[in-house]
Order: structure tokens, then C-alpha cells, then sequence
């Protein structure tokens, strides 16, 4: 495994930046879903469309408010500021660990964290728990070694955990709490998959979330190599999503439950994941092992 550490340079400004909100077709894999084309442009924004106002609903996502998520789940914001992504604060020994999608910090055969901030509870603009900076991030090695992750190893791969700084003295969870975490969920699970869709009728300034049943899928890539594994569910969650977390427990539709998958990617109807699975927990532990050492402090956002 590999680890990238990286300047504690705080995003200067949020601007909305003419970029690509998806990644090119060229870089998807082959199948009926494409994953990895999930990381919106920072500050993207489209109109919410009719009836996207209830609850969480199978299929849709509806807005998250209050409770656990309103302080552990929020906008990731990489590559120099330009884009977003979702993720969440995870139980940890180490107090400051984020789970999220490994191509929201790895991708082209280069780290995305350089100036990276969490904002946890992000919502049309406000900032209620400030800004977090990124310390460091871990991502599996089949990531990382491939050429092309997101067509050579597609979604099955596709999680990091991601370290964050402490702020005024105080580590992450100590502020903004933490989401439990599990590995190994099971073929079928009830789930709330949550992020910040921010195109395609979403805005990216709100919490979103899909519940349903996820289930257990063969994800075709490379020909020469096996299928992954993914957890796939209903959800017409669109860029920006990415990283955010899936949730399982008798309050995940409310926001506060165990991850066990990341947004990866997904069309126009349902989401893919990738399984929490051995592989997993032992870049987790990895990651928490390593975060125990005492981070330098951040610098005031």
C-alpha cells in the first residue's frame, strides 16, 4: 500500500471553474454501469428538479437533515480546489479517519489530495464545522498500479481512507463524530447510500440520499482478469456523489449506521460500491495504525 502525505495548504477560495464534471467515456469500463464518473466540479450546481424534496426513497435521493450526518458526512474537496466529492468520518482508534472513493484522491497515476479540505455539513453554502485539511491518504495497490484504475479494476478497488488533521487542538471525531464501521456485509443488505449529487437536477449544495436493498454483483473490467465484486443499488445519485458513504443499520435513512461501501459510480438508475471486504479492512487498519502518530496541527482554515 501507499500513502501520499500532503502540503496543509488551505483551499484558498470556493470558486465554481469551468472543468469537466465527468470523466471521459474513453476511461470508462465496459458493462451496463461506469464507474469512477462520479467527482463534480467544485461548485457545480444544476436545478433540483420536481418531487427531489421528500425523504430518502428507493430510486431517489432525497435530502438528509440533522442527526450524525449533519456533522460526519460532507464534501471532499480535491485537485487544487477545482473539484468535490463526498465522505464521511469513520470510527477509528486514531480519531481521523474519512472513508471515500479511491478515485477521488488517486487517479491517472497521480495523488489528488495536494490542498485538500473536508467540509463537514456543508449546505448551501454554509459551513457549520469549518474546514478540515487533508493530511494523508491510503488507497489499495491494485489501485494505484494499474494504468487505467477505473478500466482495469473498476469499482471493486475504488475506496480510500483518508486522514485528516487535527483542528485547535482537537481531532476530527472529537467534533464531528463518526459513522461505525463494517466489513464483509453479506450478498444482500438495506442500505442508505448518501453523498452530494451536485448535476442531472442536483445541486451539490445539499445531502442526498437513496434507501433500498443493495445487492451483490460480478463487475466486468479487464477480460483477462476476473470480475470484481460491487454492491449495487437503485439511485439516480450523479457526480459528485462519489466517496460518499453506504449505510447500514435501523437508522441508516436517518444518517447514522455502519459503512460498508463508498459511491463509486453508477448510470442514470442505480449505484455501484465496492465490498468492504478483507482487502479493505487491511487498508483501514493501515491507515488508523499509522494516523495514531501525532499529526502536526492544522492551520486555521
Amino acid at each position: 500500500m501507499t500513502t501520499c502525505r500532503k502540503s496543509t495548504v488551505p483551499v484558498a477560495a470556493v470558486v465554481a471553474v469551468a472543468l469537466a464534471c465527468v470523466l471521459p467515456a474513453a476511461d470508462s469500463p465496459p458493462g451496463d454501469r461506469v464507474s469512477g464518473a462520479a467527482a463534480a466540479a467544485w461548485g457545480a450546481a444544476a436545478p433540483t428538479p420536481p418531487g427531489a424534496d421528500g425523504p430518502p426513497q428507493r430510486g431517489q435521493a432525497g435530502p438528509v437533515v440533522g442527526g450524525l450526518s449533519a456533522s460526519s458526512v460532507g464534501v471532499l474537496v480535491v485537485d487544487g480546489g477545482r473539484h468535490q466529492c463526498s465522505a464521511a468520518v469513520v470510527a477509528s482508534r486514531s480519531r481521523r479517519l474519512l472513508a471515500t472513493a479511491a478515485h477521488c484522491v488517486w487517479l491517472d497515476g497521480q495523488w489528488r489530495v495536494d490542498g485538500a479540505m473536508f467540509i463537514p455539513g456543508w449546505a448551501s453554502g454554509e459551513e457549520p464545522y469549518g474546514r478540515w485539511a487533508v493530511d494523508t491518504a491510503y488507497a489499495p495497490p491494485a489501485w494505484q498500479e494499474a494504468n487505467s484504475p477505473i478500466e482495469d479494476v473498476a469499482a471493486a478497488t475504488d475506496f480510500a481512507f483518508v486522514s485528516l488533521l487535527p483542528r485547535d487542538g482537537l481531532l476530527p471525531e472529537q467534533v464531528l463524530g463518526a459513522q461505525g464501521i463494517r466489513f464483509s456485509p453479506g450478498e444482500r443488505v438495506e442500505v442508505a447510500a448518501l453523498g452530494y449529487p451536485a448535476l442531472g437536477g442536483y445541486d451539490g449544495q445539499s445531502l442526498r440520499g437513496c434507501v433500498g436493498e443493495a445487492v451483490v454483483e460480478d463487475f466486468p473490467h479487464n477480460p483477462e482478469q476476473p470480475p470484481g465484486q460491487v454492491l449495487a443499488l437503485d439511485c439516480d445519485m450523479t457526480e459528485g456523489a462519489s466517496g460518499g458513504p453506504w449505510l447500514t443499520g435501523p437508522d441508516a435513512a436517518d444518517g447514522r449506521g455502519q459503512v460498508i461501501g463508498v459511491v463509486s459510480g453508477g448510470d442514470d438508475t442505480a449505484l455501484v460500491s465496492p465490498v468492504f471486504d478483507d482487502t479493505a479492512w487491511r487498508i483501514y487498519t493501515a491507515a488508523d495504525s499509522a494516523s495514531l502518530t501525532p499529526p502536526p496541527e492544522s492551520a486555521a482554515p
